[in-house]
Protein backbone atom coordinates (compact mmCIF):
# COMPACT_ATOMS: atom_id res chain seq x y z
CA UNK A 1 0.00 0.00 0.00
CA UNK A 2 1.29 3.48 -0.79
CA UNK A 3 2.07 5.59 2.27
CA UNK A 4 -0.70 7.93 3.36
CA UNK A 5 -0.23 11.49 2.26
CA UNK A 6 0.42 14.01 5.01
CA UNK A 7 -2.16 16.80 5.31
CA UNK A 8 -1.16 20.02 3.57
CA UNK A 9 -1.32 22.05 6.76
CA UNK A 10 1.07 19.58 8.48
CA UNK A 11 3.60 20.01 5.68
CA UNK A 12 3.23 23.81 5.86
CA UNK A 13 3.72 23.72 9.63
CA UNK A 14 6.86 21.58 9.27
CA UNK A 15 8.25 23.94 6.63
CA UNK A 16 7.54 26.94 8.84
CA UNK A 17 9.33 25.33 11.81
CA UNK A 18 12.41 24.61 9.69
CA UNK A 19 12.40 28.17 8.36
CA UNK A 20 12.12 29.57 11.89
CA UNK A 21 15.06 27.50 13.10
CA UNK A 22 17.17 28.49 10.11
CA UNK A 23 16.59 32.22 10.39
CA UNK A 24 16.23 32.25 14.20
CA UNK A 25 13.04 34.26 14.01
CA UNK A 26 10.77 34.84 17.00
CA UNK A 27 7.21 33.61 16.38
CA UNK A 28 4.48 36.12 17.09
CA UNK A 29 2.01 34.85 19.69
CA UNK A 30 -1.50 34.12 18.48
CA UNK A 31 -3.07 36.95 20.47
CA UNK A 32 -0.48 39.49 19.22
CA UNK A 33 -1.12 38.19 15.71
CA UNK A 34 -4.83 38.77 16.31
CA UNK A 35 -4.27 42.50 16.92
CA UNK A 36 -1.76 42.78 14.08
CA UNK A 37 -4.31 41.39 11.62
CA UNK A 38 -6.96 43.89 12.76
CA UNK A 39 -5.17 46.87 11.19
CA UNK A 40 -7.43 48.70 8.72
CA UNK A 41 -7.19 52.16 7.09
CA UNK A 42 -10.42 53.14 8.86
CA UNK A 43 -9.25 51.86 12.26
CA UNK A 44 -5.51 51.50 12.83
CA UNK A 45 -4.49 49.15 15.62
CA UNK A 46 -2.16 51.76 17.09
CA UNK A 47 -2.15 52.97 20.70
CA UNK A 48 -1.67 56.73 20.81
CA UNK A 49 -0.36 58.58 23.87
CA UNK A 50 0.98 61.99 24.76
CA UNK A 51 3.23 63.50 27.43
CA UNK A 52 2.96 67.23 27.99
CA UNK A 53 5.89 69.39 29.13
CA UNK A 54 6.24 73.05 30.11
CA UNK A 55 9.77 73.07 28.64
CA UNK A 56 11.32 72.21 25.29
CA UNK A 57 13.11 68.87 24.87
CA UNK A 58 16.42 68.61 23.03
CA UNK A 59 15.99 66.38 19.95
CA UNK A 60 19.46 64.82 20.13
CA UNK A 61 19.13 64.14 23.84
CA UNK A 62 15.79 62.45 23.26
CA UNK A 63 17.30 60.18 20.61
CA UNK A 64 20.05 59.15 23.01
CA UNK A 65 17.54 58.64 25.78
CA UNK A 66 15.34 56.31 23.70
CA UNK A 67 18.38 54.39 22.47
CA UNK A 68 19.40 53.73 26.07
CA UNK A 69 16.04 53.06 27.69
CA UNK A 70 13.64 51.86 24.99
CA UNK A 71 15.88 49.87 22.65
CA UNK A 72 16.97 47.58 25.48
CA UNK A 73 13.70 45.84 24.56
CA UNK A 74 14.38 44.02 21.29
CA UNK A 75 10.77 44.35 20.16
CA UNK A 76 11.40 48.03 19.32
CA UNK A 77 14.19 47.02 16.92
CA UNK A 78 12.20 44.22 15.29
CA UNK A 79 10.06 44.26 12.17
CA UNK A 80 7.26 41.87 11.22
CA UNK A 81 8.03 39.23 8.60
CA UNK A 82 5.93 36.44 7.14
CA UNK A 83 6.90 32.86 6.26
CA UNK A 84 7.42 32.28 2.54
CA UNK A 85 4.33 30.09 2.45
CA UNK A 86 2.20 32.98 3.80
CA UNK A 87 0.53 30.38 6.02
CA UNK A 88 0.35 30.58 9.80
CA UNK A 89 1.37 33.51 11.96
CA UNK A 90 4.04 36.15 11.27
CA UNK A 91 7.40 36.47 13.04
CA UNK A 92 9.49 39.15 14.68
CA UNK A 93 12.93 39.73 13.18
CA UNK A 94 15.59 42.38 13.83
CA UNK A 95 15.46 45.21 11.30
CA UNK A 96 18.85 45.08 9.52
CA UNK A 97 18.48 48.75 8.53
CA UNK A 98 17.25 50.08 11.86
CA UNK A 99 17.81 53.81 12.32
CA UNK A 100 16.26 55.59 15.27
CA UNK A 101 15.89 58.74 13.15
CA UNK A 102 13.07 56.96 11.33
CA UNK A 103 11.19 56.74 14.60
CA UNK A 104 11.76 60.09 16.36
CA UNK A 105 10.54 63.08 14.36
CA UNK A 106 10.36 66.83 15.06
CA UNK A 107 7.32 68.88 14.06
CA UNK A 108 6.27 72.42 14.95
CA UNK A 109 2.76 73.24 16.10
CA UNK A 110 1.28 75.97 13.87
CA UNK A 111 -0.32 79.11 15.24
CA UNK A 112 -2.27 79.83 17.36
CA UNK A 113 -0.48 76.98 19.19
CA UNK A 114 -3.39 76.33 21.52
CA UNK A 115 -5.02 73.11 22.71
CA UNK A 116 -7.48 72.98 19.81
CA UNK A 117 -4.61 73.21 17.31
CA UNK A 118 -2.69 70.52 19.19
CA UNK A 119 -5.72 68.20 19.22
CA UNK A 120 -6.14 68.65 15.47
CA UNK A 121 -2.46 67.84 14.81
CA UNK A 122 -2.59 64.74 17.02
CA UNK A 123 -5.77 63.61 15.26
CA UNK A 124 -4.13 64.04 11.84
CA UNK A 125 -0.92 62.22 12.81
CA UNK A 126 -2.86 59.38 14.44
CA UNK A 127 -4.31 58.20 11.11
CA UNK A 128 -0.94 57.90 9.32
CA UNK A 129 -0.18 54.14 9.12
CA UNK A 130 3.06 52.93 10.64
CA UNK A 131 5.58 51.68 8.09
CA UNK A 132 5.33 47.88 8.31
CA UNK A 133 8.76 47.44 6.77
CA UNK A 134 10.18 48.92 9.99
CA UNK A 135 9.62 48.40 13.73
CA UNK A 136 6.07 49.42 14.55
CA UNK A 137 6.47 52.56 16.66
CA UNK A 138 7.03 56.28 16.22
CA UNK A 139 7.50 59.36 18.41
CA UNK A 140 6.84 62.95 17.35
CA UNK A 141 8.21 65.92 19.29
CA UNK A 142 5.53 68.56 18.79
CA UNK A 143 7.35 71.80 19.54
CA UNK A 144 6.05 75.22 20.51
CA UNK A 145 2.94 74.15 22.38
CA UNK A 146 2.55 77.15 24.67
CA UNK A 147 6.07 77.49 26.13
CA UNK A 148 6.91 73.82 26.00
CA UNK A 149 6.30 70.73 23.87
CA UNK A 150 4.37 67.47 23.64
CA UNK A 151 5.62 63.98 22.90
CA UNK A 152 3.19 62.04 20.70
CA UNK A 153 3.92 58.32 21.04
CA UNK A 154 2.39 55.75 18.68
CA UNK A 155 2.96 52.02 19.20
CA UNK A 156 1.25 49.18 17.36
CA UNK A 157 -1.06 46.97 19.39
CA UNK A 158 0.88 43.89 18.22
CA UNK A 159 3.83 45.01 20.38
CA UNK A 160 1.83 45.27 23.58
CA UNK A 161 -1.47 46.29 25.10
CA UNK A 162 -2.18 49.60 26.82
CA UNK A 163 -1.37 48.40 30.34
CA UNK A 164 2.03 47.07 29.26
CA UNK A 165 2.87 50.19 27.27
CA UNK A 166 1.93 52.56 30.09
CA UNK A 167 4.11 50.52 32.44
CA UNK A 168 6.92 50.54 29.91
CA UNK A 169 6.81 54.30 29.35
CA UNK A 170 6.58 55.01 33.05
CA UNK A 171 9.51 52.66 33.74
CA UNK A 172 11.58 54.93 31.49
CA UNK A 173 10.86 57.94 33.69
CA UNK A 174 12.40 59.13 36.96
CA UNK A 175 10.98 60.56 40.18
CA UNK A 176 13.42 63.48 39.96
CA UNK A 177 15.26 65.24 37.10
CA UNK A 178 17.99 63.14 35.46
CA UNK A 179 20.56 65.75 34.47
CA UNK A 180 22.70 63.25 32.54
CA UNK A 181 20.21 63.56 29.66
CA UNK A 182 20.10 67.36 29.61
CA UNK A 183 22.04 67.57 26.32
CA UNK A 184 22.82 65.11 23.56
CA UNK A 185 25.87 62.95 24.18
CA UNK A 186 26.00 63.45 27.95
CA UNK A 187 24.77 60.09 29.12
CA UNK A 188 26.06 58.03 32.03
CA UNK A 189 26.13 54.25 31.60
CA UNK A 190 23.05 52.46 32.87
CA UNK A 191 22.52 48.91 34.00
CA UNK A 192 20.61 46.89 31.44
CA UNK A 193 17.21 45.70 32.61
CA UNK A 194 16.09 42.13 32.20
CA UNK A 195 14.55 41.43 28.82
CA UNK A 196 11.02 40.03 28.88
CA UNK A 197 11.23 36.31 28.26
CA UNK A 198 9.79 34.75 25.15
CA UNK A 199 7.58 32.52 27.29
CA UNK A 200 6.08 35.55 29.02
CA UNK A 201 5.11 37.03 25.67
CA UNK A 202 4.14 33.90 23.76
CA UNK A 203 2.17 32.05 26.44
CA UNK A 204 -0.18 34.51 28.19
CA UNK A 205 -2.76 31.74 28.74
CA UNK A 206 -0.57 30.02 31.34
CA UNK A 207 0.10 33.33 33.09
CA UNK A 208 -3.61 34.07 33.25
CA UNK A 209 -4.49 30.64 34.59
CA UNK A 210 -1.90 30.99 37.37
CA UNK A 211 -3.32 34.40 38.29
CA UNK A 212 -6.88 33.10 38.34
CA UNK A 213 -6.58 29.96 40.48
CA UNK A 214 -8.68 31.45 43.27
CA UNK A 215 -11.74 31.67 41.01
CA UNK A 216 -11.09 29.06 38.31
CA UNK A 217 -10.73 25.50 39.65
CA UNK A 218 -10.06 23.80 36.33
CA UNK A 219 -8.28 24.94 33.16
CA UNK A 220 -8.98 23.81 29.63
CA UNK A 221 -6.32 21.30 28.68
CA UNK A 222 -5.05 22.23 25.24
CA UNK A 223 -5.14 25.35 23.10
CA UNK A 224 -5.98 23.14 20.12
CA UNK A 225 -9.17 21.93 21.79
CA UNK A 226 -10.07 25.48 22.78
CA UNK A 227 -9.57 26.66 19.21
CA UNK A 228 -11.69 23.90 17.73
CA UNK A 229 -14.53 24.30 20.21
CA UNK A 230 -14.71 28.10 19.98
CA UNK A 231 -14.63 28.11 16.17
CA UNK A 232 -17.49 25.60 16.18
CA UNK A 233 -19.39 27.72 18.66
CA UNK A 234 -19.00 30.87 16.55
CA UNK A 235 -20.57 29.07 13.63
CA UNK A 236 -23.09 26.92 15.52
CA UNK A 237 -24.16 28.28 18.95
CA UNK A 238 -26.16 25.09 19.61
CA UNK A 239 -22.84 23.22 19.79
CA UNK A 240 -22.46 24.66 23.29
CA UNK A 241 -24.92 22.14 24.71
CA UNK A 242 -22.45 19.33 24.01
CA UNK A 243 -19.52 21.51 25.07
CA UNK A 244 -21.02 22.12 28.53
CA UNK A 245 -21.19 18.36 29.15
CA UNK A 246 -17.61 17.87 27.93
CA UNK A 247 -15.87 20.18 30.38
CA UNK A 248 -16.19 20.60 34.14
CA UNK A 249 -17.30 23.63 36.12
CA UNK A 250 -15.24 26.14 34.17
CA UNK A 251 -16.31 24.56 30.91
CA UNK A 252 -19.94 24.98 31.84
CA UNK A 253 -19.37 28.59 32.86
CA UNK A 254 -17.41 29.25 29.66
CA UNK A 255 -20.13 27.66 27.58
CA UNK A 256 -22.70 29.91 29.23
CA UNK A 257 -20.65 33.02 28.47
CA UNK A 258 -20.03 31.97 24.88
CA UNK A 259 -23.72 31.29 24.39
CA UNK A 260 -24.52 34.74 25.77
CA UNK A 261 -22.00 36.36 23.41
CA UNK A 262 -23.09 34.37 20.37
CA UNK A 263 -26.81 34.99 20.89
CA UNK A 264 -26.52 38.56 22.16
CA UNK A 265 -28.15 40.96 19.70
CA UNK A 266 -26.40 44.11 18.55
CA UNK A 267 -26.91 47.08 20.82
CA UNK A 268 -29.06 50.00 19.67
CA UNK A 269 -28.42 51.68 16.35
CA UNK A 270 -27.57 55.27 17.29
CA UNK A 271 -25.77 58.22 15.77
CA UNK A 272 -22.55 56.82 17.28
CA UNK A 273 -22.69 53.96 14.77
CA UNK A 274 -22.18 54.17 11.03
CA UNK A 275 -19.81 53.68 8.14
CA UNK A 276 -16.32 54.78 9.11
CA UNK A 277 -13.97 57.09 7.26
CA UNK A 278 -10.22 57.50 7.66
CA UNK A 279 -10.11 60.77 9.61
CA UNK A 280 -10.37 60.69 13.42
CA UNK A 281 -10.89 63.31 16.08
CA UNK A 282 -9.13 63.15 19.45
CA UNK A 283 -9.57 65.37 22.47
CA UNK A 284 -9.11 65.27 26.21
CA UNK A 285 -10.53 66.96 29.29
CA UNK A 286 -8.90 69.25 31.78
CA UNK A 287 -7.67 67.18 34.75
CA UNK A 288 -10.12 66.47 37.60
CA UNK A 289 -8.70 65.98 41.08
CA UNK A 290 -8.76 62.40 42.34
CA UNK A 291 -9.83 63.69 45.76
CA UNK A 292 -13.10 65.04 44.35
CA UNK A 293 -13.85 61.71 42.66
CA UNK A 294 -13.06 59.86 45.90
CA UNK A 295 -15.39 62.25 47.69
CA UNK A 296 -18.25 61.18 45.47
CA UNK A 297 -17.31 57.52 45.70
CA UNK A 298 -17.31 57.67 49.48
CA UNK A 299 -20.65 59.42 49.61
CA UNK A 300 -22.42 57.11 47.16
CA UNK A 301 -20.56 54.02 48.46
CA UNK A 302 -19.05 53.06 45.12
CA UNK A 303 -15.65 53.01 43.44
CA UNK A 304 -13.88 55.85 41.65
CA UNK A 305 -14.38 53.92 38.43
CA UNK A 306 -18.14 53.72 39.04
CA UNK A 307 -18.35 57.50 39.47
CA UNK A 308 -16.41 58.24 36.29
CA UNK A 309 -18.35 55.74 34.19
CA UNK A 310 -21.68 57.06 35.48
CA UNK A 311 -20.63 60.58 34.44
CA UNK A 312 -19.63 59.21 31.03
CA UNK A 313 -23.05 57.54 30.70
CA UNK A 314 -24.75 60.86 31.43
CA UNK A 315 -22.53 62.63 28.91
CA UNK A 316 -23.33 60.09 26.18
CA UNK A 317 -27.05 60.41 26.97
CA UNK A 318 -26.89 64.17 26.46
CA UNK A 319 -24.81 63.80 23.31
CA UNK A 320 -27.21 61.30 21.74
CA UNK A 321 -30.28 63.33 22.72
CA UNK A 322 -28.81 66.43 21.11
CA UNK A 323 -28.33 64.47 17.89
CA UNK A 324 -31.93 63.29 17.85
CA UNK A 325 -31.64 59.75 19.26
CA UNK A 326 -34.50 58.35 21.36
CA UNK A 327 -32.36 57.91 24.46
CA UNK A 328 -35.01 56.50 26.84
CA UNK A 329 -35.02 53.16 24.97
CA UNK A 330 -31.34 53.02 24.03
CA UNK A 331 -29.08 50.12 24.98
CA UNK A 332 -25.45 51.16 24.57
CA UNK A 333 -22.67 48.68 25.32
CA UNK A 334 -18.95 49.29 25.64
CA UNK A 335 -16.09 46.78 25.55
CA UNK A 336 -13.86 47.13 28.60
CA UNK A 337 -10.28 45.78 28.53
CA UNK A 338 -9.44 43.71 31.62
CA UNK A 339 -5.81 43.12 32.55
CA UNK A 340 -5.08 39.40 33.10
CA UNK A 341 -1.40 39.70 34.02
CA UNK A 342 -0.21 38.35 37.36
CA UNK A 343 1.39 40.90 39.63
CA UNK A 344 5.02 41.40 38.62
CA UNK A 345 7.68 44.06 38.92
CA UNK A 346 8.96 43.28 35.42
CA UNK A 347 7.68 45.04 32.30
CA UNK A 348 6.27 42.34 30.03
CA UNK A 349 5.38 43.18 26.45
CA UNK A 350 2.75 41.39 24.41
CA UNK A 351 -1.03 41.40 24.87
CA UNK A 352 -2.39 39.93 28.08
CA UNK A 353 -5.85 41.34 28.49
CA UNK A 354 -9.43 40.38 27.83
CA UNK A 355 -12.54 42.28 26.80
CA UNK A 356 -15.85 42.25 28.65
CA UNK A 357 -19.08 43.95 27.57
CA UNK A 358 -20.95 46.38 29.81
CA UNK A 359 -24.25 48.15 29.15
CA UNK A 360 -23.99 51.81 30.12
CA UNK A 361 -27.27 53.13 31.63
CA UNK A 362 -27.68 55.96 29.11
CA UNK A 363 -31.42 55.23 29.06
CA UNK A 364 -31.82 56.49 32.65
CA UNK A 365 -32.52 60.18 33.21
CA UNK A 366 -31.69 60.31 36.92
CA UNK A 367 -27.92 60.66 37.59
CA UNK A 368 -28.05 58.78 40.92
CA UNK A 369 -29.91 55.86 39.33
CA UNK A 370 -27.28 55.81 36.58
CA UNK A 371 -24.54 55.62 39.19
CA UNK A 372 -26.22 52.77 41.06
CA UNK A 373 -26.87 50.85 37.84
CA UNK A 374 -23.24 51.32 36.80
CA UNK A 375 -22.06 49.97 40.16
CA UNK A 376 -24.37 46.97 39.81
CA UNK A 377 -23.18 46.20 36.29
CA UNK A 378 -19.50 46.40 37.24
CA UNK A 379 -19.97 44.12 40.26
CA UNK A 380 -21.75 41.53 38.12
CA UNK A 381 -18.91 41.52 35.59
CA UNK A 382 -16.26 41.12 38.28
CA UNK A 383 -17.96 37.96 39.53
CA UNK A 384 -18.44 36.38 36.10
CA UNK A 385 -16.23 34.28 33.82
CA UNK A 386 -16.58 36.78 30.95
CA UNK A 387 -12.97 37.97 31.14
CA UNK A 388 -11.59 34.41 31.01
CA UNK A 389 -13.68 33.43 28.01
CA UNK A 390 -13.01 36.71 26.19
CA UNK A 391 -9.28 36.12 26.54
CA UNK A 392 -9.57 32.63 25.05
CA UNK A 393 -11.64 33.94 22.13
CA UNK A 394 -9.02 36.58 21.24
CA UNK A 395 -6.19 34.11 21.70
CA UNK A 396 -7.56 31.55 19.28
CA UNK A 397 -8.85 34.10 16.79
CA UNK A 398 -5.24 34.96 15.99
CA UNK A 399 -4.70 31.41 14.67
CA UNK A 400 -6.93 31.17 11.58
CA UNK A 401 -6.37 33.05 8.30
CA UNK A 402 -6.74 36.83 8.40
CA UNK A 403 -10.06 36.81 6.54
CA UNK A 404 -11.65 34.39 9.02
CA UNK A 405 -10.34 36.43 11.96
CA UNK A 406 -11.85 39.64 10.59
CA UNK A 407 -15.24 38.03 10.12
CA UNK A 408 -15.17 36.92 13.74
CA UNK A 409 -14.24 40.43 14.87
CA UNK A 410 -17.02 41.99 12.79
CA UNK A 411 -19.49 39.56 14.36
CA UNK A 412 -18.58 40.54 17.93
CA UNK A 413 -17.86 44.23 17.23
CA UNK A 414 -21.46 44.70 16.12
CA UNK A 415 -22.58 43.99 19.68
CA UNK A 416 -21.09 47.17 21.19
CA UNK A 417 -20.73 50.87 20.37
CA UNK A 418 -17.37 51.82 21.89
CA UNK A 419 -14.28 50.77 23.81
CA UNK A 420 -13.79 52.15 27.33
CA UNK A 421 -10.56 51.72 29.27
CA UNK A 422 -9.38 52.97 32.64
CA UNK A 423 -5.65 52.87 33.46
CA UNK A 424 -4.30 53.90 36.88
CA UNK A 425 -1.08 55.89 36.67
CA UNK A 426 1.48 57.10 39.23
CA UNK A 427 0.36 59.31 42.10
CA UNK A 428 3.26 61.77 41.80
CA UNK A 429 4.73 63.79 38.93
CA UNK A 430 7.47 62.04 36.98
CA UNK A 431 10.39 63.27 34.87
CA UNK A 432 11.49 62.29 31.40
CA UNK A 433 15.22 63.03 31.28
CA UNK A 434 15.40 66.33 33.20
CA UNK A 435 11.88 67.51 32.24
CA UNK A 436 8.80 67.32 34.44
CA UNK A 437 5.85 65.57 32.79
CA UNK A 438 2.91 67.91 33.30
CA UNK A 439 0.24 65.49 32.14
CA UNK A 440 -0.19 62.15 30.36
CA UNK A 441 -3.02 60.94 28.13
CA UNK A 442 -3.66 58.09 25.71
CA UNK A 443 -6.34 56.82 23.32
CA UNK A 444 -7.44 53.24 22.87
CA UNK A 445 -7.63 51.78 19.34
CA UNK A 446 -10.89 50.37 18.00
CA UNK A 447 -11.46 47.40 15.71
CA UNK A 448 -14.02 46.73 13.00
CA UNK A 449 -16.60 49.51 12.59
CA UNK A 450 -16.38 50.78 16.18
CA UNK A 451 -16.25 54.59 16.04
CA UNK A 452 -15.96 55.55 19.74
CA UNK A 453 -13.01 55.20 22.12
CA UNK A 454 -13.08 56.41 25.74
CA UNK A 455 -9.91 56.49 27.85
CA UNK A 456 -9.48 57.37 31.52
CA UNK A 457 -6.02 57.90 33.02
CA UNK A 458 -5.03 59.00 36.50
CA UNK A 459 -1.73 60.82 37.04
CA UNK A 460 -0.26 62.90 39.87
CA UNK A 461 -3.50 63.24 41.79
CA UNK A 462 -5.68 64.02 38.78
CA UNK A 463 -7.88 62.14 36.32
CA UNK A 464 -8.11 62.95 32.61
CA UNK A 465 -10.75 61.73 30.16
CA UNK A 466 -9.85 61.17 26.51
CA UNK A 467 -12.33 60.75 23.67
CA UNK A 468 -11.55 59.47 20.16
CA UNK A 469 -14.16 59.29 17.42
CA UNK A 470 -14.45 58.75 13.71
CA UNK A 471 -15.16 62.20 12.25
CA UNK A 472 -17.51 60.74 9.65
CA UNK A 473 -19.69 59.29 12.43
CA UNK A 474 -19.15 61.74 15.30
CA UNK A 475 -17.22 64.87 14.31
CA UNK A 476 -17.59 66.73 17.62
CA UNK A 477 -16.23 64.61 20.53
CA UNK A 478 -15.39 67.79 22.45
CA UNK A 479 -19.10 67.99 23.31
CA UNK A 480 -18.86 64.64 25.10
CA UNK A 481 -16.03 66.10 27.19
CA UNK A 482 -18.14 69.16 28.03
CA UNK A 483 -21.13 67.01 29.02
CA UNK A 484 -18.89 64.78 31.13
CA UNK A 485 -17.70 67.79 33.14
CA UNK A 486 -21.30 68.93 33.61
CA UNK A 487 -22.46 65.46 34.74
CA UNK A 488 -19.62 65.23 37.24
CA UNK A 489 -20.57 68.66 38.62
CA UNK A 490 -24.21 67.55 38.91
CA UNK A 491 -23.19 64.55 41.05
CA UNK A 492 -21.02 66.75 43.27
CA UNK A 493 -23.82 69.27 43.76
CA UNK A 494 -26.33 66.52 44.60
CA UNK A 495 -24.01 65.05 47.22
CA UNK A 496 -23.24 68.42 48.83
CA UNK A 497 -26.88 69.54 48.88
CA UNK A 498 -27.95 66.26 50.49
CA UNK A 499 -25.27 66.54 53.18
CA UNK A 500 -26.25 70.14 53.95
CA UNK A 501 -29.90 69.13 54.11
CA UNK A 502 -29.19 66.25 56.50
CA UNK A 503 -26.41 67.59 58.71
CA UNK A 504 -26.13 71.35 58.22
CA UNK A 505 -23.28 73.52 56.99
CA UNK A 506 -20.69 72.08 59.36
CA UNK A 507 -20.45 68.77 57.50
CA UNK A 508 -18.87 67.80 54.20
CA UNK A 509 -19.73 64.98 51.80
CA UNK A 510 -16.36 63.32 52.21
CA UNK A 511 -17.03 62.73 55.91
CA UNK A 512 -19.89 60.35 55.13
CA UNK A 513 -19.15 56.65 54.62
Amino acid sequence: MPPAEKPAHKEAQKHTQKQTQKLKLEPMSSIDSFWYSMDEPTNLMVIVGIMEFDEMIDYGALQTFFERRLLRYNRFKQMVVWPTTQLGRPFWDLDPNFDIRNHIIRVALPTPRDKATLQRMISDLSVVPLDKSKPLWQVHIIENYKKGCVLLIRIHHAIADGIALIRLLLSMTDVEPNRSYARAGQVTPEKESKQPTRAAIADPLNLFVRASRSTMSTALKTSGAVYEEIMKTMAYPQHLTKLSRLYGKIGLESATVLTKLALMPADSKTSLKGKLGVQKSMCWSSPITVSSVKELGGYFRCTINDVLMAAISGALRRYLAERGDEVDEVELRVAIPVNVRPESAEVELGNQFSLVLLSLPVNLDDPVRRLRETRKGMRTLKESADAFVGFQVMKVMGIPPKGVTKKGVEFFAGKFTGVLTNVPGPRQHLYLMDKKIKNIMFWVPRSGDVALGISILSYAGSVTLGIATDTHVAPDPQKIIEYFNEEFTVLLDLAKKDVLKRYGKGHHASTQS
